[in-house]
């Protein structure tokens, strides 16, 4: 069965799309798309992106993790001998170039949305929305006054 998108919403670094069954997906448009946990999760994938050296097979992926800076690393002013070891993505992160338009190219279902009828979605730059089936705003990301 084919997705019918019948809305998108764009934020500074995300988006959100919302299909005709109610379902909701997340788009990472740069490497700051979690910033604040306006994605709706943390792990996904990207396409392998090839280098001058090294060209990569079309159909390669990369596995990528956004971590929100509020729950970043706790081991920052930590000293090197003290710090666990780091995990893929995160040698992997600052290799990966998102001022390329390919930088991801897919959009990803929010887990935690699965099983919820939404009929709006809003990505605003920091934070996202949506609305559901029976009237409820549910938000997430930035929790700040400005």
């Amino acid at each position: 069965m084919w997705l019918r998108f019948v809305a998108i919403s764009a934020g500074s670094d995300h988006l959100l799309a919302l299909t005709s069954s109610g379902r909701t997906f997340a788009h990472p448009i740069s490497k700051l798309a979690n910033s604040h946990g306006q994605l709706g999760f943390r792990k996904f994938d990207v396409p392998a992106q090839s280098s001058d050296a090294a060209p990569i097979k079309s159909s390669s992926r990369l596995p990528v993790e956004l971590t929100p800076n509020a729950i970043a690393d706790p081991y920052t002013k930590s000293s090197a001998s003290s710090r666990p070891a780091t995990s893929t993505s995160s040698e992997i992160l600052p290799l990966l170039d998102d001022q390329n338009i390919r930088f991801s190219d897919s959009l990803f279902e929010i887990p935690v949305l699965k099983g919820i009828k939404v009929t709006q979605v809003i990505a605003a730059g920091r934070t996202s929305f949506i609305k559901t089936e029976t009237g409820k705003v549910l938000g997430w990301g930035a929790n700040e006054n400005a």
